[in-house]
């Protein structure tokens, strides 16, 4: 039986692997164009194949049972299908609109699943059908600003929606054999099938188009192999072998708002009124289908929402604190962030009752609170004038692999060599960071900036692990309220004669922007992480930070104007990765011991 803890990770698998394909529409559009859609099938499923092959004898091997020969040949049919539909269609239209006919795959899943007597199809299903129907035919009726002509629109967006029909295949029938064999097993093998009749469309140009891969096209081709195909598709034969189908089908949801953002920062996209009001209806029409049928995600979905939540806002934290720094005091950011917060936090504890503790659970809270939470928002707050939110944002995104790092020094977890590889790969991000802004220096970056924030990091591990253990014992709320109480009190140190001055010299939308931090950002979000760490284990909590940085990267983007860069993404990717190795890894070398009902 499923316990809540393991549900969660079931779910935090899910939304990993969903984040990882949301942006994943711009980089095989980026690909296809560069190398043409024949040559880019053959190049990338080639590239996962050989990687698979290199891998399975350490992660399960080749051997599987020949009855079910014929259901690895079908599902492997359904991967090549996905492959060929996606990058031949996103050849056509741009990201954003693929992202949102990706959306409909929700729907294939059921319908399919229904065909084959897996579930029951229903009327919510068959409205919401008629729905997302309606929103493709008003995204059909074309958008000159889109940039597509009208006939590739069309053809591009079939194209799509076939793959995610094969995707569907590929959902529906790959669930049995992965409790048998296991995610990567069965991920890899049919990666491996997948390829075969991929070299169909080879040839003599292909060689060549190889030998002329230019830098992005490379890194393109790392991110849909590694992150994209590899890691993800075990998640999310992770997930699938655990839940329903359209349970996890309803996740995919998020991909076309994620794709229309990725689309638009990294190739320069439009969004266009057409696309969002087309998306809107689609997303309806999915959302009516997958929730008015009644299938609700079992008990943990409060820690579910408390821990998104949280997770989110402080994805915006780098960006709102890059923007208040560049025009007032770093610690005067910093005093009106915490401060405030704290007052009301302990006054909330009061009123609700704080219960008789030893001095042993007060010695952990105020540690959490003072060298933790302190810590965290010093030298963050004074590392955000050294460099973009962007950066900040990718360095927040250690904060999962610290606390699973402080999990094993401070609670007597367990290390293991997932731990320790997904540390090296995520150092390893980290010193690419540093190292190729010192090489190659990139604006308004500096090395104390980064060093401070990736320091800063460290702090809010130690602070999850000890506050862990009280929050489930005594109230997540009381716990929080009296943190971050105690968290205040050390910002009157930094009050200098300067601080009514720079109090002056805060404009109303600055004093806007310090609300909305101060309330929701540091608050609420206190309150809502303590609340998950409540009712999950801290490892299984942090494992969700990873959403920071990407939320981080989006925002100062399109928010301060900031640029990406090729040290950026090499150190981001390096950090994710890492992060998922130590998050994700034990859950995937073995076969999953229990189903979800």
């Amino acid at each position: 039986m499923s316990t809540p803890d393991s549900r969660a990770l079931h779910f935090g698998a899910l939304a990993f692997t969903i984040l990882i394909w949301g942006v994943a529409p711009a980089f095989i559009r980026s690909f296809s164009l560069a190398t043409g859609a024949a040559d880019a099938l053959v190049i990338r499923t080639g590239t996962v194949a050989i990687c698979c092959l290199v891998l399975l004898p350490f992660l399960g091997g080749f051997r599987v049972a020949l009855q079910d020969v014929p259901k690895l040949l079908l599902i492997s049919i359904g991967m090549f299908g996905y492959f060929a539909g996606s990058i031949f269609g996103f050849v056509r239209v741009t990201a954003g609109v693929g992202g949102i006919i990706i959306s409909t795959q929700p729907l294939l899943i059921a319908l399919i699943a229904a065909f084959f007597g897996a579930e029951k199809i229903r009327l919510p299903t068959i409205v919401g059908l008629v729905i997302s129907f309606a929103g493709t035919l008003y995204l059909f009726s074309g958008d000159k600003s889109v940039g597509t002509a009208h006939v590739n629109l069309i053809i591009g967006a079939l194209m799509i929606f076939v793959s995610g029909f094969f995707w569907a295949i590929y959902v529906i029938f790959c669930a049995p054999l992965i409790r048998t064999y296991g995610s990567f097993k069965i991920a890899a093998l049919s990666n491996i099938l997948a390829a075969v009749p991929a070299l169909a469309f080879a040839s003599s140009s292909t060689v060549a188009t190889i030998k002329d891969l230019d830098a992005s096209s490379v890194g393109s081709l790392a991110y849909l192999t590694l992150a994209g195909t590899l890691l993800t598709v075990s998640t999310w034969n992770f997930a699938t072998a655990r839940l329903k189908p359209t349970t996890v089908g309803a996740a995919l949801y998020l991909i076309p708002i994620l794709a229309i953002a990725a689309g638009a920062v990294l190739l320069g996209e439009a969004i266009t009124t057409t696309m969002l009001i087309a998306g809107g209806i689609i997303l309806l029409g999915v959302a009516l289908a997958q929730f008015g049928a009644g299938d609700r995600p079992a008990t943990s979905l409060g820690a579910l929402a408390a821990v998104l939540f949280a997770v989110t806002l402080w994805g915006m934290v780098p960006v709102i604190t890059r923007f208040l720094v560049l025009g007032i005091a770093p610690q005067t950011v910093m005093i009106l962030r915490v401060f405030p917060a704290g007052i009301v936090g302990l006054c909330m504890a009061i009123y609700l009752g704080i219960s008789p503790m030893p001095w042993q659970a007060w010695l952990r809270i105020s540690i959490a609170a003072l060298l933790g939470n302190v810590g965290y928002h010093v030298l963050a707050v004074f590392g955000a004038q050294y460099i973009p939110a962007s950066w900040m944002g990718m360095l927040f995104g250690l904060e999962p692999v610290f606390i699973a790092l402080f999990a094993v020094v401070i609670a007597g977890d367990r290390l293991t060599m997932w731990l320790v590889a997904g540390m090296v790969l995520a150092l390893a991000g980290t010193a690419t960071l540093m190292l190729g802004n010192v090489f190659a220096p990139a604006k308004d970056v500096g090395l104390l900036g980064l060093v401070l924030v990736t320091i800063s990091t460290m702090g809010w591990g130690i602070y999850t692990v000890l506050v862990q253990p009280v929050s489930k014992a005594y109230g997540s709320t009381q716990i929080a309220g009296i943190t971050l109480g105690i968290s205040a009190f050390p910002m009157l140190l930094f009050v200098s004669p300067e601080f009514s001055t720079s109090l002056q010299q805060i404009n109303g939308f600055q004093w806007a922007v310090i609300a909305f931090l101060v309330t929701f950002c540091t608050f609420f979000c206190t309150i809502a992480w303590n609340y998950a760490l409540g009712h999950m284990d801290s490892a299984l909590a942090g494992m969700f930070l990873y959403i920071q940085p990407i939320v981080a990267a989006i925002g100062g983007i399109i928010l301060l104007g900031e640029h990406l860069s090729v040290t950026l993404v090499a150190g981001g990717f390096l950090i994710i990765t890492g992060v998922a190795v130590s998050q994700f890894g034990p859950a995937l070398r073995g076969k999953p011991k229990e189903i979800m009902a």
